[in-house]
This record gives structure tokens, C-alpha cells and sequence, in this order.
């Protein structure tokens, strides 16, 4: 359009000066594009040199060239800008500057039938071989008695690069604006009118760009929207802010609500009126719905947290709590609206002990279970575990701790190693007793007395010892499952109990042993239950035996043995005696009633020649059949009320596995008796035998007789 115009200006600037020429010229127009042989006016005659001198001065190119393509005449101009000299031109005439040769004769034969044309673009070739696009306007003339025509040629090539520059940034625009989610707008205030880019109605849902009157954006502002942005947006009109940036809910095409957050200014006169404002709007919806995620998934964990029965805290990295729980509350004496403005340093017992665990933090990252103590209003210590993690809080890093009280489990284990340190001054008090004892060996006429102080004071002692290990045992088990974080609340109730039950009986019989080894310590004893020596079988039975008469004396039982003689072992008599003891003790306390009477059966036969079986069996009552299999466990009995421990059958599987190296077997029949298999090597392993200058150990239980 701009060369077609300016062709127009270019004819009506020669119009005087070309007289009779331009006379026709524009009765030829008049005429419109009906063929030559229709038009009435005769071609315009004008001479070659007022015609040269007059176009000349053309600023642009200007050729007259026959129909074949001849070149009559040329302007200086359409030289530089074809890039060839005026005899190029003269000689090879117009063909070579057509890229395509048949572009010219299409051309020429539409102007030759119409008369002329204007504003036509062609593709030419210049002289280096460049192409160029340019606007060509021609008409028909005659020139010194030749038909010709003159044409006038318009470069548009710089313009063309122009428009494909502006083309692509237009095109880069929409293209980053589609891929941010984004639009830009411009309002006309004066007009009243907006535009808007193609990526507007796209964000919006439509396919294709709408009518888009002034009001298209107003009219989809949602109703709770509206006022707070059109009054943010008056208020910057007015001059009262430097820009504005709101976010709002916009209608789409579907009839949904999208969110979107705009940004613009106002452009102003020199009065500093607004005469435009323009902005940019992004889609917003997905981070909008991300974030409502993001607030109802904090809701849901600090509800979470409130929830848990173990105190939760979450504390910035500047130490400042900003979330306790209701246990935490509890733990730490304080309420929430006291701790949520404490700095967490404050809360320590000793703020040195924060700082370890930040240290520790920071090294090794998140941990668990790290025993810390904390300081009440009221100066009481409250023992915690405390395990440590990262959480985001509000967009920023914090510190997620979690508090478990273990002030019982601290008292528990005060008690027990209390009643561990009583347990230890018995068996010191034992061993200086075993140590008389073993002078005495020689005293055979006091053997009987001796055989009874041994027993009385080993039944306190070995209960004492046994509860203290049952402590010591419970105590790993409680560390296990409180290092591998399953510490349960109804596993530290468990512990306590049976804390609290061995601990009695650790005191009571710890008294008692006291007062039997003080009243008896001179009193010798047989110390062969320690020491491996070889020895006959059924003798050494008969003593067994000879010792229990006391006991057995009080009841209607008898005992028969039935063991070939010459059966020599080279074993522990002392562990073997303790077996056969607690069994027959057993035996007289489940087995028979009061004034019952009833026979216990020791057989004994060789198996092979490397073991023995001891078939061991009563005729009294039996054990249920859902008591068969818990007979080995420690502390089973069911005549604690009368006195039982329930750790007699369970020292004799220990003893007979551990000590002597072989296996134990349980059978019985309710209303038939009880029978124990006992199968043992004669010759035991030598890691097996226990020297006798080692007393026993805490935990062990050679050289104890233990009632059951």
C-alpha cells in the first residue's frame, strides 16, 4: 500500500509538467481496464526529451521498455537500485532482471490488455545476482511514434525484512507468552478501546479469537472480585500508586473460574493525565491450587501432630518454637502461649545440650532417640528422648523434634541398679561363705548339717541372684527395643512390673541370705558341685539322695533308683546334683498333695557308650496339657502362693543344655505323672567343666540349688 501510494503521489507531482502525456494517462485511468481496442482517447504523445528531462529527477526507478522487452529509457535511480549500468540495460534490456522470466510475460500481456496497473509486487534480480521485491506501477504509452510503456519501481525490499523482523517478534511474543501462561493488553482510555494479544482468548479456553469488545474482560471478573480490582485499578489511574499488581478470578470460555495475576501502569500526558495503561496477565490457577494443597496438607499435619500422643515441637533455625502439641505442653510444664514466643534454648536444662544436638544435626542429619534433659517452671527435670528431623515450615526450613518422657523408665533403672549393687554384696557375702565352706571339707561328721545350711542359704541367694539377672535380662530387652525406636508405652508398663516383682523378691531373700550366712558361715559344705571330676553314677545318685532325707522324711513319697553299678561319668557332680534336687523338689511341691502318697522313678541305662539316659518320672497329678509347653519358662509356676519362683525346671534345662552339654525332654499325662528324659554325655567337653577356684558368676547358676 505504501508504493501503490506513492506512485499515486509520484503521477499527480508530474502532472503539470507532462501535460499532454499525463492527460492521456489519466484519461486512460478513467477509462479503467478495458482492453485497448475499447478505449476512445488515443495513447498520450510526448517528446523523448522533456520526457527524460523531467524523469530524471524521479527518487525512484523509472523505465520505459517495449513489449519484448527493450529498455528506451531508464532513470538514474532504477540503475542503483537494479545494481547494473545504463548499457547493460541498453543492451540486454528488461528480461535478465526478472527471476523468473515468466512473471514478465505474464505481466505484460495482463498490462497490454488492461492499459496499466498499479501496485503490483514482482520478485527481480539485481546485477550482483541479489533478489529484490519491489512495487511496480505501470501504463501503456507511445514514445517517438513506438508502443510502449513506463513503468515506475518501488524497492520494498528493506521493508519486507522490516515486517518479517516485526512478524517474528510478534510471533516470539505470543509464543513466550503461551508458554508462561501469559497476555498483555493495551487500553486506549480516551477511545475507550483495549487490545489484547492472541494469547488472551487462548488462555481463556477458545479456539479462535472472539469479538472482543471493550467490555471483554470486565463482564468475566468474578463478583467477589470486582470491586476490590476495578477500585485498585481507579485508584492508579488517579496517580495515587506508581503501578498495580492484583490477583483475581476471571470467567473462561467453559465457564469456569481461572486465577490470574496482573501487573500494568498507566502511561500519562505531559499533565499528567493517564491516556493509556498497559499490563501483562499470567495464569495462575496451578499455582494457586498448588498452594491451597500446600495449606490444607500443613492443616492436615499440624492436626496430625496436635493428635500424637508423643510432644511434637517445630522449631525455626533461629530457635524460636512456632508449633507445639498439647503432650508437649504437658512434658515441658508450660502452655502453648507460653513456649510458642520461647526461644527453645530456654526450655534445656542445660542450654550447652541444645547446642550438642544442633551440632549433631548439622554432622550426621536427622537422628533419633538422644536422651536430654529439660528444666519445668518449677525447676523439676524431665528426662526425654528426643529424635530430630527437617520439615518446611511456611516455605521455609525448620526443625521437626519429637519428646518422649522416660522419666519412669530413669526410675526404674535407679531401682534397678540399686537392687543390682544389693545383689552383688550377697554374692560377695556367698562366695566368702563358700570359701569357709570349702575348709570344711573334712568335717564329714557335720556333712547332713552342712548339706541343710547349704541348701537354706543358696534358696535365698539363688532366687536373688536369679531375680536380679531376670532384671538384668529385662533391662537388655527394654535397650533393644528402645535403640530400634518399637519402645512401646505397654513394653515400659511390662518392664516395670516385672522390675517391681524381682526387686521384692531380690530384697526379701536377700535378707534372708544375709542372716543365714552370717548365722552359718562357719559351717563346711561339699564343694565338688563346681569342680569336674570323674565319679560312679548310681553312688553318686545315693548321695543326691542321702542329702534330700530331710525333705523327703516330711512326706509319704519314696524314691526308687534303678541304675546299673560300675557307670562311671566324668562330668559336674555339683550341676548334676542341683538337676536331680530340683526335680525331686518338683516333684514332692506339683506332684503329690498333703499325706499323699506316691513313688518318684530314677532309671538309668547306658546309651551307646558316649551317653546316658536318666529317665526321671512320678505317679503324681501330671501337668496340663496347655502347661507342657511353658514348664522351662523362668518364673512359670502355679504355686507361687505357696512359695514356688517357677525357676526350678528352668535352672534344670539351663543346666542340664549349658553346664553338663546335653538335652532335657518333658512328658506327662494329667492324673498320670510327670516324666523328664535327661540325656548326657559321661565324658563332657572340657570348655564345659567349671574351675573351682571361679566362683559363679552373676547370672549363672552352677553351684546353686534352686527350689521351684
Amino acid at each position: 500500500m505504501i508504493a501503490v501510494s506513492l506512485t499515486v503521489a509520484l503521477f499527480a507531482l508530474f502532472a503539470g509538467l507532462l501535460a499532454g502525456f499525463l492527460a492521456g494517462l489519466l484519461a486512460a485511468r478513467r477509462i479503467g481496464r478495458r482492453p485497448l481496442a475499447e478505449n476512445t482517447a488515443p495513447p498520450p504523445v510526448v517528446t523523448e526529451e522533456r520526457l527524460r528531462a523531467i524523469l530524471d529527477t524521479a527518487p525512484i526507478g523509472v523505465l520505459i521498455n517495449t513489449r519484448d522487452g527493450d529498455n528506451l529509457y531508464h532513470s538514474p535511480s532504477a540503475a542503483t537500485c537494479f545494481k547494473v549500468s545504463g548499457e547493460q540495460l541498453q543492451r540486454d534490456g528488461m528480461w535478465p532482471l526478472y527471476h523468473d522470466p515468466r512473471d514478465r510475460r505474464a505481466a505484460i500481456d495482463r498490462l497490454y490488455a488492461d492499459g496499466l496497473f498499479d501496485g503490483q509486487e514482482v520478485l527481480l534480480r539485481r546485477g550482483d545476482g541479489d533478489t529484490c521485491m519491489g512495487s511496480l506501477s505501470s501504463t501503456v504509452i507511445d514514445f517517438e511514434g513506438q508502443r510502449c510503456h513506463i513503468s515506475w519501481f518501488y524497492d520494498l525490499t528493506e521493508q519486507k525484512k522490516a515486517d518479517a523482523v516485526r512478524r517474528d517478534l510478534a510471533d516470539r511474543l505470543e509464543m513466550a507468552l503461551d508458554a508462561t501462561g501469559a497476555a498483555v493488553w493495551d487500553t486506549d482510555i480516551p477511545r475507550g478501546t483495549c487490545w489484547w494479544s492472541d494469547s488472551f482468548p487462548r488462555m481463556l479456553g477458545y479456539a479462535e479469537r472472539p469479538e472482543m469488545p471493550a467490555d471483554f474482560w470486565n463482564v468475566r471478573l468474578h463478583p467477589d472480585d470486582r470491586q476490590r480490582v476495578l477500585t485498585t485499578i481507579d485508584a492508579h489511574l488517579r496517580g495515587e500508586t506508581a503501578a498495580y499488581a492484583y490477583d483475581y478470578r476471571l470467567r473462561r470460555a467453559d465457564g469456569d473460574w481461572m486465577w490470574i495475576a496482573a501487573q500494568g501502569r498507566a502511561i500519562r500526558d505531559a499533565a499528567g493525565q493517564a491516556v493509556r495503561y498497559v499490563g501483562i496477565m499470567t495464569d495462575i490457577t496451578e499455582r494457586r491450587r498448588q498452594e491451597e494443597e500446600v495449606r490444607a496438607g500443613k492443616e492436615r499435619l499440624l492436626r496430625i501432630l496436635e493428635a500424637s500422643p508423643i510432644a511434637v515441637n517445630i522449631t525455626r533455625r533461629d530457635g524460636l518454637l512456632v508449633f507445639c502439641n498439647t503432650q508437649s505442653e504437658i512434658i515441658l510444664g508450660r502452655s502453648r502461649d507460653d513456649l510458642l514466643p520461647m526461644p527453645a534454648e530456654r526450655l534445656y536444662a542445660d542450654p550447652a545440650d541444645r547446642q550438642a544436638l544442633i551440632e549433631r544435626f548439622e554432622r550426621e542429619g536427622p537422628f533419633r532417640d538422644a536422651e536430654v534433659r529439660f528444666r519445668k517452671p518449677d525447676g523439676t527435670i524431665v528426662w526425654v528422648l528426643s529424635s530430630w528431623g527437617e520439615i518446611e515450615m511456611d516455605g521455609e526450613p525448620a526443625l521437626l523434634t519429637w519428646l518422649y518422657d522416660i522419666n519412669d523408665r530413669k526410675a526404674a533403672e535407679a531401682a534397678m541398679e540399686a537392687a543390682r549393687d544389693e545383689a552383688e554384696r550377697a554374692l560377695a557375702d556367698l562366695r566368702a561363705a563358700q570359701e569357709s565352706l570349702i575348709q570344711a571339707e573334712a568335717m564329714a561328721s557335720l556333712g547332713q548339717l552342712v548339706a541343710g545350711v547349704a541348701h537354706e542359704i543358696n534358696t535365698p541367694i539363688g532366687i536373688g541372684l536369679t531375680a536380679a539377672s531376670h532384671i538384668a535380662e529385662q533391662a537388655r530387652d527394654l535397650r533393644v527395643r528402645f535403640d530400634s525406636g518399637a519402645l512401646k508405652k505397654t513394653n515400659l508398663a511390662e518392664y516395670l512390673d516385672a522390675v517391681t516383682e524381682a526387686a521384692r523378691l531380690l530384697v526379701s531373700n536377700m535378707n534372708r541370705a544375709a542372716a543365714l550366712v552370717q548365722s552359718f558361715k562357719q559351717v563346711a559344705v561339699d564343694q565338688t558341685s563346681g569342680e569336674r571330676r570323674a565319679f560312679d553314677l548310681r553312688t553318686y545318685i545315693d548321695e543326691v539322695l542321702f542329702s534330700l532325707r530331710p525333705r523327703l522324711k516330711r512326706t509319704l513319697v519314696t524314691v526308687e533308683v534303678d541304675c546299673p553299678d560300675g557307670l562311671e561319668m566324668d562330668s559336674i557332680p555339683g550341676a548334676l546334683s542341683q538337676v536331680l534336687t530340683n526335680l525331686v523338689i518338683n516333684a514332692l511341691i506339683h506332684a503329690y498333695g498333703e499325706e499323699q502318697r506316691g513313688t518318684i522313678r530314677i532309671a538309668v541305662h547306658p546309651d551307646g557308650g558316649d551317653h546316658v539316659i536318666i529317665d526321671f518320672s512320678d505317679d503324681g497329678s501330671g501337668i496340663p496339657e496347655d502347661h507342657l509347653s511353658k514348664v522351662f519358662e523362668p518364673f512359670f509356676t502355679t504355686k507361687r502362693s505357696e512359695g514356688g519362683s517357677g525357676l526350678g525346671l528352668h535352672i534344670v534345662q539351663s543346666t542340664v543344655t549349658g553346664v553338663l552339654g546335653g538335652t532335657v525332654a518333658v512328658r506327662s499325662v494329667t492324673g498320670q505323672g510327670t516324666g523328664f528324659t535327661l540325656r548326657l554325655p559321661r565324658r563332657i567337653a572340657r570348655e564345659a567343666a567349671v574351675p573351682n577356684a571361679q566362683p559363679p558368676q552373676p547370672g549363672s547358676v552352677s553351684g546353686l540349688v534352686m527350689p521351684v
